[in-house]
């Protein structure tokens, strides 16, 4: 094991996973609520310690190239970490819904300049973000900023607060998808899960470059390595990760997923968090 450094090039006391010479598999996975379990028992600290071994021992010799798709930013990411006690960083880490791609070839934190520069060329800005939300609250569709504590330069956070009505809250959506369109923006809808710290009656309203998403890394990531579609897995738990689980060949979402998730995707692992990870790389990749 090597020691590597945290995701924003700070000293963390890590472990780093060696890049395989020929990526066979590859495997993404949401972090917050499927990696990582935010209630961080000793039972859950048990089980993640066991697919952080699996992973140092394993992953290499299988050809797997492993990383996070998450909503959370690379330091939150690198927080979080911290608090639930996991120590071993992924090959890859796609920040702030994709937005942030980060590679960890020999222990050091390099964001990917390829995947920047397509960022760059998508013509995002915050300003068509903010006009867009200006004349949704003209139509009575009242947005109001995630304070993440943490911004990213191509993802712009709102929270939509239920209106109570799922008729009416789907029609207020529906107004945000169109302006979003209108704008040449990317959009990303999801329940808001409160184990992740969120507020129960809210949407995540998340904008961000019309090329990015979590079903656009995944595309990404297999073609710059090349790797078979039939040798792909992913993992979510909540409406988030939906589009990143069909746009693999084993999608899983873990037991602990949110009841929106469930009702749209109909591959549930019977374990969660990392057990299901865990139990999904032995039955497709092996012991």
């Amino acid at each position: 094991m090597t020691d590597t450094l945290s995701l924003d090039g700070g000293p963390a006391p890590s472990p780093a996973l060696r890049l395989p010479d020929r990526v066979g598999w590859a495997a993404f996975s949401d972090f917050d609520e499927t990696y990582l379990a935010h209630a961080a028992t000793p039972e859950q600290r048990a089980h993640l310690a066991a697919l952080e071994e699996y992973l140092l021992t394993e992953a290499v010799g299988h050809g797997l190239l492993f990383g996070w798709v998450t909503g959370s930013s690379a330091a939150s990411v690198r927080e979080k970490m911290a608090r639930c006690g996991a120590r071993v960083l992924p090959h890859f880490v796609a920040g702030a819904l994709g937005t942030e791609l980060t590679f960890f070839p020999d222990g050091v934190a390099r964001p990917d300049p390829e995947w920047r520069q397509v960022l760059r060329d998508s013509g995002f800005a915050r300003a068509r973000v903010e006009r867009a939300a200006e004349r949704l609250a003209r139509h009575g569709v009242d947005l109001f900023p995630q304070d993440t504590g943490h911004r990213t330069e191509f993802l712009v956070n709102y929270y939509f607060r239920s209106l109570g009505d799922p008729r009416r809250d789907e029609h207020a959506l529906g107004l945000v998808r169109e302006l979003a369109a209108e704008y040449g923006l990317g959009l990303n809808i999801s329940r808001c899960n409160p184990a992740t710290g969120d507020p129960a009656d809210c949407y995540d309203v998340d904008f961000l470059p019309a090329v990015c998403g979590k079903r656009n890394v995944v595309r990404h990531l297999c073609a710059r390595f090349g790797v078979d579609p039939e040798r792909t897995l992913a993992f979510g738990d909540s409406g988030n990760d939906l589009e990143m689980l069909g746009a693999v060949r084993h999608g899983y979402l873990v037991a602990n997923c949110t009841p929106e998730a469930r009702d749209r995707f109909p591959r549930v692992s019977p374990h969660p968090h990392t057990q299901a990870l865990l139990h999904a790389f032995r039955h497709h990749l092996g012991h």
